[in-house]
């Protein structure tokens, strides 16, 4: 059994590669949620985590990490996702009563990781401080992670600004210190995500008949559809569940390249932007997975399926 622990800041679309993961205990054990300042302030998130795990019926432990990124203040996506990371549904109050571990998150994914008698995979589907932190302070996890799946990032276009996506250009620094780590390394990137893992909102708006989960991620994606619509997006990227997907169902990927990524620390108008080096004779500095096509009928489906099997 794949053992998962997701390291995310929820956030809507968090939210759906959350309640995907949970939706498949055959293909991956999730031991741990840990939560770091992005979508919103860590506060937020760490709420909205306690929010999904209960309604979604998990036992997983929770821990929650750091709030800032390693060098720049923190910022966040709220006029995406709402105030509170997860506006458009109303959670039952009792989710507040979910448990936090004692330890920070970086302290709990080593205990979790370096104690563990399989080696972990994690998916990121936030900046990648908590991630970096984890890498840095005990460099000899390493050797007990089996994989890193991370959304972030892009080949071609940004989101926050013209160059970067909203988690790279959050924390350049952890996601360079993460690239550079030896790892192995899928990425989700917008080159993906804006293109091909997408939902229309006639989609959005079937998946209210798939069962109170389905209500419960039909509300919120409502929300951030219209967050999007107004940015003048016609398709509604579902980032953060391809991170998941790309672990539990790789076969519907049917397009990836290995490139060696750099990410820039600069303080202008290109922090954050991601880039392949694409010369073929040029020196490898990593080797990052880089997804760059999906079969979007099975991605749509497995999204729904995945949503309806709460009902069952």
């Amino acid at each position: 059994m794949t053992k998962v622990i997701m390291d995310c800041d929820p956030g809507i679309d968090d939210a759906i590669a959350l309640t995907v993961l949970l939706a498949h205990p055959e293909k991956a054990d999730l031991i741990g949620v840990t939560t770091v300042g992005g979508n919103v302030k860590l506060d937020y998130v760490t709420q909205n985590a306690k929010k999904l795990l209960t309604f979604l019926g998990s036992h997983a432990e929770l821990a929650s990490g750091q709030a800032t990124p390693l060098v720049k203040e923190i910022e966040t996506a709220g006029e995406i996702h709402g105030k509170t990371g997860m506006d458009g549904y109303d959670f039952p109050a009792n989710s507040q009563d979910y448990p936090l571990t004692s330890n920070n998150a970086v302290t709990y994914m080593y205990d979790k990781i370096s104690k563990s008698d399989e080696k972990i995979n994690i998916v990121a589907t936030a900046p990648l401080t908590n991630v970096a932190l984890l890498l840095k302070t005990f460099p000899d996890v390493a050797e007990k992670i089996e994989h890193i799946y991370i959304m972030g990032g892009s080949t071609l276009q940004g989101n926050i600004t013209l160059a970067a996506e909203f988690n790279a250009y959050v924390d350049p620094e952890a996601m360079d210190i993460v690239f550079n780590s030896g790892l192995p390394i899928t990425l989700s990137g917008l080159n993906l995500t804006e293109n091909k893992a997408y939902l229309t909102m006639d989609e959005i708006g079937k998946i209210k008949d798939l069962g109170p989960v389905g209500v419960m991620a039909s509300s919120i994606l409502d929300f951030y559809a219209k967050a999007e619509l107004a940015k003048g997006m016609t398709k509604i990227p579902i980032h953060d569940a391809c991170a998941v997907i790309s672990l539990i169902a790789p076969e519907l990927f049917t397009k990836s390249t290995n490139y060696s990524m750099d990410v820039s620390l600069s303080n202008d108008q290109y922090r954050g932007m991601t880039y392949p080096d694409r010369r073929t004779d040029a020196p490898q500095k990593n080797s990052i997975k880089v997804l760059e096509d999906v079969n979007r009928e099975a991605f749509v489906k497995f999204l729904f399926d995945s949503i309806q099997s709460y009902d069952k």
